[in-house]
C-alpha cells in the first residue's frame, strides 16, 4: 500500500476527518470555557539528607548518592502517607467547621446531602481534635467516626481529592523539597502547602523519636564499658611502672613470668565476671518474657530448692574457670562444662522466674523500660568483657615468648601504653557521638525546615485555551487519520487497480468505476447524439469501455465467455455497457444468457427463454433457426437469446448438437458473441461452458475480498485454460480509487 494510495484514501474521507476535527474544536473550546480558575501556590522544604548523621555507630561515614536518592524517597512517601494526609484532611475540615471564613462554602444542594444534615458538629470537632493530637485515622467501623468522613467527602478534603491536586518533589541535584497544591481558592492552597509540612515533622518525628533513644541508650551504655576498659588498664600500666620502675636490664624472663601470670590471672578473672554477665543477661531476658506473657512463678518451695542449685551450679563454674586458666585458658572438656552448667541455670531460672524472692518482688516492680536499660548495659558490659578476654589471652601468649626470648621491661610497659592508648581512642569516638547529639528530640540525621513558606498566589494560573483547543483539534485530526488508514489496511477488499493486482496477480483488461445507474441510465451514458454533457463519473464509465472493446478486439477472439468468481459481481450490467460500445462501432453484436442460477440478462431485455430448445439437426439450416430464437434489443444491431432459470448446468439442461455447440457456424453472422455464466465459486456452469468459447473474461467487484475458494478458481482459469484467459475487468470501484 503505497503513500499515494494512503493520500487518496485520507482524501476520500475528507469530510469525516473535517468534521471529527470540529467536534474536537468545539468541546475543547466548551471544556475550557467552564474550566474553573487553579490557584497554585508552593512552599519549599529544606531536608538536610546530605548533611552527616549526627549519631552514628559506625567509625567512618561514606557520602553515598544512591543512598541519598532512597532517603529523599523515603521522604516524599512519608509525605503521601494516608497519615500526613489524613492529618492535613482534618486540619482543613476543622478550619471550615470552625473559621468565620471557610475556604469552601457548599452550595445549597449540598447542603440537603444527608452527610451534612446528620452530622454532629460539635461531636465532629472533638473526635479531629484527638485524631490531630494522638496522629491516628478516622475508623470507618466507629459511627460517630463515619460521620465525620462523610462530611470529608461532601468538602472533598478526603485524601484522594488531595493528592490529585498535590505535587511533592525533590528539586533537581539539591537538598531541598517543592511541594505544590492547586485549588480555587489562593488562601486554601497557602494553607495546604504550609499544613503539610507541620504534620509531616510531627508524623515523621513520632516515628524516629524512638530510634533515637535506643540509639542514644545504646551509645551511652558502650561509652561506659570502654570507660571501665580504660581504667582497668591505666592501673595496670600504674601498678607495672609502680613495681618495675623506669627501664632497666634484669632479669627479663622472671618479668616476662610473672606478667603472663598476671594475664592469666586476670583472663581467668575476666571469664568469670563473663560468666556471671550472661546470667544476668538471660535472668533479665526471662524476666521481660515473663512480662510480656503474664505468667506467674513457680511455688515459694520449688524456688528455694531451685536457687539453692543455681548457686551450687555457680559455685562450680568458678572452679572450672581456675582450672582451665592454670591449663592455658583453653580446655574443650572443661569449656564444655561450663556451658552445660549456665544452660542448666538459664532453665532454672526459667522454671523460677528469679534469682530470689527478694529479686522477684523487685522484677515485678520494674518497668519494662527499665529492663530494657539494664539489657543494653549488659550486652555492652559483654562485649567489653569479651575483648578483654581477647587481650589478656594475647597478653599471656607474648609474655611468654618474652620469657623464651628475651626482651625489657620497657617492652611490656609500651605494650600496656599501646592497649591504653587503642582503649582511649575508642572511648573518644563514642564521645564525640554523645557529644554531638545534646538534644534527642531532634531527628540525628534529618534536618527539616521550611524554607519558603507558602503564600496566597494573586493571579490564577492561565488557562492556555489557544493550546488545549489547537492541540485538541491537530490531535483529533492525527487519531481520525490513523483511524481511517488503520482500516484501510484492515480492509481486504479488492478497492484499486494496485490492490486487485497486488493479490490475484491477473492482467486488468479495464477498470469500470461506480455508477449510479438509478440517476442515469447505461443507455443514457453511450447516448453521445443526445448533445448533453456527460459528467466526469460517466466519461469514465464509457472510456473503460472503449479500453475494454480495444483489448477484445485485439485478442483475435471471437466467442468470448464473461464469468466471475462470486454472484452479484455485475456481469449483466458489463454485458449490456459492452454491447452498447460495440454498437457504436457498427459491429453485430449476439448475447447468449446461459447463467441458469440468475438469467438477468433475459429479463433485463425481456428476451424469449429459447437456449434450452434450440438443437440442430442434420437438415436444418443453421441461419434460420437462429433467426427463430433471437430477440432484438434496444441496442442497434445487438441481438439476445434468453434462457430459463433452474438448478441445472448447461450439460444437463442442453440437447444434443445444441446452440453453444453450433456457435461456428453461426457465429458468420456477428462479429461477436458474448455469454455470460454463472459463478464460478458457486456453480459447474462456466467450467462447462469453457469448452465453446475462444476467450474468457473474468469480472471482479472491488467492494469483495480474495478468498480461498477464490483462489482455487482463479487456479482453474490459469492452468485448464491458459490459452483462452483474456484478462480481468475489476468492476465498481470508487472513482477516488481509479488511479491507485
Amino acid at each position: 500500500m503505497d503513500l499515494n494510495y494512503l493520500l487518496n484514501a485520507l482524501f476520500k474521507k475528507k469530510w469525516i476527518i473535517i468534521f471529527g476535527t470540529l467536534v474536537a474544536l468545539a468541546a475543547s473550546l466548551a471544556f475550557t470555557f467552564f474550566m474553573k480558575k487553579s490557584y497554585v501556590s508552593d512552599a519549599q522544604y529544606s531536608t538536610g539528607l546530605t548533611q552527616t548523621s549526627k549519631i552514628s555507630l559506625q567509625t567512618s561515614e561514606v557520602f553515598d548518592i544512591n543512598q541519598i536518592d532512597l532517603r529523599f524517597n523515603n521522604v516524599v512517601e512519608t509525605f503521601q502517607s494516608p497519615t500526613v494526609e489524613g492529618m492535613l484532611s482534618y486540619e482543613l475540615l476543622l478550619h471550615d467547621i470552625e473559621a468565620s471564613h471557610p475556604f469552601r462554602q457548599l452550595t445549597a444542594s449540598q447542603k440537603k446531602d444527608t452527610a451534612y444534615t446528620l452530622a454532629d458538629f460539635t461531636k465532629a470537632k472533638e473526635i479531629l481534635h484527638k485524631k490531630l493530637n494522638s496522629l491516628t485515622l478516622l475508623s470507618s467501623y466507629d459511627f460517630d467516626e463515619r460521620r465525620v468522613w462523610d462530611l470529608l467527602l461532601l468538602y472533598e478534603y478526603d485524601d484522594y481529592n488531595l493528592s490529585k491536586k498535590l505535587t511533592i518533589e525533590r528539586i533537581k541535584s539539591s537538598d531541598f523539597l517543592l511541594v505544590e497544591f492547586s485549588s480555587e481558592n489562593p488562601e486554601l492552597s497557602a494553607f495546604v502547602v504550609n499544613t503539610i509540612g507541620e504534620k509531616f515533622l510531627e508524623f515523621y518525628n513520632s516515628l524516629r523519636s524512638g530510634v533515637t533513644h535506643n540509639a542514644l541508650v545504646r551509645v551511652d551504655s558502650l561509652a561506659k564499658a570502654q570507660q571501665k576498659k580504660v581504667d582497668s588498664l591505666q592501673a595496670r600500666l600504674e601498678n607495672f611502672r609502680a613495681k618495675n620502675g623506669t627501664s632497666k636490664t634484669g632479669d627479663v624472663q622472671a618479668q616476662a613470668l610473672q606478667s603472663a601470670s598476671e594475664a592469666n590471672a586476670q583472663y581467668t578473672n575476666e571469664q568469670t565476671n563473663l560468666n556471671k554477665l550472661i546470667a544476668q543477661l538471660d535472668a533479665v531476658n526471662n524476666q521481660l518474657a515473663t512480662l510480656n506473657s503474664g505468667t506467674t512463678t513457680s511455688s515459694t518451695s520449688q524456688q528455694t530448692n531451685n536457687n539453692a542449685e543455681i548457686l551450687r551450679l555457680k559455685k562450680e563454674n568458678e572452679n572450672l574457670t581456675s582450672q582451665m586458666a592454670a591449663k592455658g585458658g583453653n580446655d574443650p572438656d572443661i569449656q564444655g562444662k561450663i556451658t552445660a552448667n549456665i544452660n542448666r541455670i538459664n532453665e532454672l531460672y526459667q522454671t523460677v522466674g528469679t534469682t530470689n524472692p527478694v529479686a522477684s518482688a523487685e522484677r515485678i516492680q520494674t518497668t519494662r523500660e527499665t529492663l530494657i536499660i539494664k539489657k543494653s548495659d549488659l550486652q555492652a558490659e559483654i562485649e567489653a568483657s569479651r575483648q578483654n578476654l581477647r587481650i589478656y589471652l594475647d597478653n599471656a601468649d607474648k609474655y611468654r615468648g618474652i620469657a623464651n626470648s628475651g626482651g625489657g621491661s620497657e617492652v611490656i610497659a609500651n605494650a600496656y601504653e599501646n592497649d591504653l592508648k587503642s582503649a582511649q581512642d575508642e572511648l573518644t569516638k563514642y564521645r564525640n557521638s554523645l557529644f554531638t547529639s545534646q538534644d534527642i528530640a531532634v531527628n540525628p540525621d534529618f534536618n527539616f525546615r521550611q524554607t519558603l513558606i507558602g503564600q496566597p498566589p494573586i493571579k490564577a494560573m492561565p488557562l492556555h485555551r489557544t493550546i488545549i483547543v489547537g492541540v485538541s483539534a491537530i490531535s483529533m485530526f492525527i487519531i481520525v487519520c490513523l483511524i481511517i488508514i488503520v482500516l484501510e489496511f484492515l480492509d481486504p477488499s479488492l478497492r484499486s487497480p494496485s490492490i486487485f493486482q497486488r493479490e490475484t496477480k491477473l492482467k486488468l483488461l479495464t477498470v469500470v468505476n461506480k455508477m449510479d445507474l438509478l440517476k442515469k441510465s447505461i443507455k443514457e451514458s453511450f447516448d453521445l447524439s443526445s448533445g448533453e454533457s456527460l459528467s466526469s463519473s460517466s466519461k469514465t464509465f464509457v472510456e473503460s469501455f472503449r479500453k475494454l472493446r480495444f483489448e477484445l478486439e485485439n485478442s483475435g477472439k471471437k466467442i468470448i465467455l464473461l464469468t466471475s468468481l462470486k454472484s452479484d459481481e455485475g456481469k449483466s450490467t458489463l454485458l449490456e455497457a459492452l454491447a452498447y460500445t460495440f454498437s457504436m462501432t457498427k459491429k453485430k453484436i449476439l448475447l447468449i444468457d446461459s447463467n441458469f442460477s440468475n438469467n438477468t440478462l433475459t429479463r433485463k431485455f425481456s428476451a424469449k427463454p429459447t437456449l434450452e430448445n434450440f438443437s440442430l439437426g442434420a437438415q436444418d439450416n443453421a441461419t434460420d433457426k437462429i433467426w427463430g430464437i433471437t430477440t432484438l434489443t434496444d441496442i442497434v444491431n445487438v441481438d439476445v437469446i434468453g434462457c430459463n432459470e433452474g438448478n441445472y448446468t448447461p450439460a444437463e439442461i442442453l440437447p444434443k448438437n445444441n446452440l453453444l455447440f453450433n456457435l461456428n457456424k453461426i457465429g458468420q453472422h456477428y462479429d461477436f458473441i458474448f455469454i455470460e455464466g454463472a459463478s464460478l465459486d458457486d456453480h459447474a456452469d462456466s467450467k462447462e461452458l469453457s469448452k465453446y468459447a475462444d476467450g474468457i473474461v473474468v469480472v471482479y467487484s472491488a467492494k469483495n475480498s480474495l478468498g480461498e475458494i477464490d483462489k482455487e478458481s482463479l487456479q482453474f482459469l490459469k492452468s485448464s485454460t491458459p490459452s483462452k484467459f483474456l484478462g480481468a475487468i475489476l468492476n465498481s470501484v470508487e472513482n477516488d480509487y481509479l488511479d491507485v
